[in-house]
């Protein structure tokens, strides 16, 4: 008598395994969706560290008295806190124009996945200068 606990039919010899093939196609796709995930996440924790970086810079920048290096270095502070060993990948620019100051921050998010292409960090922000406004 034939076992039925294969839900009444019996396994054709061609089928052998694919279990096996199948659960590992679906782990493999499962790790890389993951891996870019993680990755996406990492680019937006460096954009926001970006973004607070530009903004303090430019407040430093702004500030009455200040010189404009103040700024940068204000940036590349902030930058070294949130991103360590990695801001080294980013340039900063400080930039008066009229009663604006203006500061960039440009470079690549750490990268978690190797085969994946980097991922692009550009921001700016802008402030009055306090030294223009009040005179």
């Amino acid at each position: 008598m034939r076992s039925t606990s294969c839900g009444g039919r019996a396994r054709a010899s061609g089928e052998r395994g694919a279990t096996v093939v199948e659960f590992l196609a679906v782990t493999i796709l499962t790790v890389v969706c993951l891996l870019g995930i993680a990755q996406l996440a990492v680019w937006v924790w460096a954009r926001n560290v970006a973004v607070t970086a530009v903004h303090e810079g430019a407040r430093t920048a702004a500030e009455t008295g200040r010189p404009l290096s103040d700024g940068s270095r204000r940036a590349r502070d902030v930058l070294e806190d949130g991103l360590g060993s990695s801001s080294g990948s980013f340039t900063v620019d400080v930039a008066e124009d009229g009663g604006t100051v203006a500061v960039w921050a440009r470079g690549t998010a750490p990268m978690i996945v190797p085969f994946l292409p980097a991922f692009p960090v550009e921001v700016e922000a802008d402030a009055f200068d306090e030294d223009r406004v009040l005179r």
